[in-house]
């Protein structure tokens, strides 16, 4: 059901970028609603009529309540250790560095207007409030 081998969890860095599992996401509503390409119907309608946000949105979503969980995890659990680690030694590969979790964090704090250099200093009520607030439109 997933393109690519895609679980449930999927960050914006995986195997498939945002664009293909928009493009998953539409065709299988469209095929749930029974709407063909051919009904001249916009996936943006197509949306708003059902009432979901764009995958992206989602993704966006479930990253930012995984970053949630991580602040609020004890110092001594591995995921907010390799969160907060550092490679002591070794070489990176020629050409552009790899996207790290935390550039990504940051990426979509930036999406959520949410100020990235106190985002770990943050409620969790106010975090929960930023994730949830309806997507800015884009003209």
């Amino acid at each position: 059901m997933y393109p690519c081998g895609l679980k449930a969890r999927y960050t914006m860095q995986s195997c498939c970028p945002p664009s293909y599992t928009e493009a998953f996401m539409m065709r299988h509503l469209r095929s749930i609603m029974r709407i063909t390409r051919m009904n001249k119907v916009t996936n943006k309608d197509l949306l708003e009529r059902k009432g979901l946000p764009s995958m992206v949105d989602l993704l966006i979503r479930k990253n930012l309540l995984w970053t949630g969980h991580l602040m609020r995890i004890s110092p001594d659990r591995l995921p907010k250790q390799v969160l907060y680690s550092q490679l002591s030694s070794g070489h990176r590969k020629r050409g552009r560095p790899r996207l790290r979790f935390k550039d990504t964090i940051k990426r979509n704090l930036k999406l959520r207007d949410i100020k990235t250099d106190s985002w770990t200093s943050r409620s969790h009520s106010q975090v929960i409030d930023a994730v949830f607030v309806a997507p800015r439109p884009t003209a």
